[in-house]
């Protein structure tokens, strides 16, 4: 802000004249945990021979830095003008560092091994991560080949259903007056129009079965540690079910 105006048009007429500005610097969002431990800002002015910092926000990823800092300019130049015009403050964010003990096991292996080490155990983690979502993917499979089929026999049912009753009626329409009574054709209608499909929860009840004693085989054979499926040649032989 200018001692003399609060605003003008003309950058220009600044020109000789000391001035002020306030910086802040409120608060920010960190995406990564890993800097939880502290944080700060730091930036530079023109003219300044050190860096500003403020101060540290410890435990917190979304620290509020709280900082302001009023800067005068006791003659402003050509030079003044260029850099707000043309220039721009840099702010950099910084994370704390924790310091903790160092392996005995570590500190012996030269830098090549440790690399190696390191490779090694992100190979491990993706390993078991490909592992993780095979097995999600194998379960989501198994369950969506479960839904069609209940769905496919679902509608077998209720196509069935559509027919007999068009069936009953067209049967009904073509009997002399005198049969046309209305119970038997109530009761017939009603048998064909409200039959609950027990076949269709039958088979349900089944394949659901089959995908709880699939997931326990699954879970005894991690167990077991050697992959073995004691459970395979059992579900194998079944004539009751088939193990897709």
């Amino acid at each position: 802000v200018s001692t003399q105006s609060t605003g003008v048009e003309d950058s220009s007429e600044l020109l000789g004249k000391p001035y002020y500005y306030k910086v802040t610097v409120k608060s920010c969002e960190i995406r990564d945990s890993r800097f939880n431990v502290g944080s700060y800002v730091t930036y530079k002015m023109e003219g300044d021979e050190t860096e500003t910092k403020t101060s540290i926000v410890k435990e917190s990823l979304s620290p509020a830095f709280d900082h302001s800092r009023v800067i005068k300019i006791d003659t402003v130049t050509q030079e003044t003008l260029d850099f707000f015009e043309n220039s721009c403050i840099t702010f950099l964010l910084y994370g704390c560092q924790e310091d903790r003990e160092s392996d005995v096991k570590l500190m012996k292996l030269t830098t090549k091994e440790l690399r190696q080490r390191e490779e090694t155990s992100g190979q491990i983690h993706t390993n078991t991560l490909t592992r993780q979502l095979t097995k999600n993917v194998v379960d989501e499979s198994a369950a969506l080949k479960t839904e069609i089929l209940v769905l496919k026999r679902r509608n077998d049912i209720l196509t069935k259903k559509e027919k007999r009753i068009q069936g009953i009626v067209t049967e009904w329409g073509k009997k002399p007056p005198e049969e046309q009574q209305f119970e038997p054709y109530h009761r017939a209608i009603s048998a064909a129009a409200f039959n609950t499909g027990t076949m269709l929860k039958s088979a349900a009840t089944v394949i659901t079965q089959v995908i709880k004693a699939q997931k326990l085989v699954g879970a005894m054979s991690a167990a077991n540690g050697d992959g073995s499926t004691p459970l395979a040649s059992k579900a194998a032989g079944s004539k009751a079910c088939s193990v897709m």
